[in-house]
């Protein structure tokens, strides 16, 4: 019985270590799906961006906005969190990068305006480095 109990208590914890945090989006899909849609990103942009091909358009640079807002990774009053940033990608994108250099993506573009500018730089400086910066995880 105290076994069981022990590997009751482990499991429980694992699970409470392992919960996101309370801004942490509920559902991603739809965020993403809702993006997509109001910005009218076809399914060839998507795979474009995917595969880390972000070009500078007007609608690219809104869905990137909107991801960033709908995401809580941005918004006028909070400015950008870069650590937020780091778990949404750890999460869904499965790619583990240094804080530091998200950090330094954010730092290049901190000063630019309008909003959706400065996010389209963070993730074109981001995509830039990713080889370096950032590993696949499963």
């Amino acid at each position: 019985m105290t076994k069981f109990c022990c590997v009751v208590l482990i499991c429980c914890l694992a699970m409470v270590s392992a919960e996101l945090p309370d801004w942490y989006p509920q559902d991603e899909p739809a965020i993403e799906a809702k993006c997509r849609d109001e910005n009218s990103i076809s399914s060839d942009t998507m795979t474009k961006i995917w595969s880390h091909q972000i070009d500078d358009t007007p609608e690219i640079r809104k869905f990137l906005l909107c991801l960033a807002e709908n995401k809580n990774v941005f918004n006028s009053d909070m400015g950008f969190k870069a650590d937020r940033l780091q778990i949404i990608m750890k999460e869904r994108a499965k790619m583990d990068c240094k804080l530091e250099f998200i950090e330094e993506c954010e730092m290049g573009a901190k000063d630019m305006k309008p909003d959706d500018a400065m996010i389209f730089n963070i993730m074109k400086c981001i995509v830039g480095g990713i080889k370096e910066n950032c590993k696949k995880i499963e």
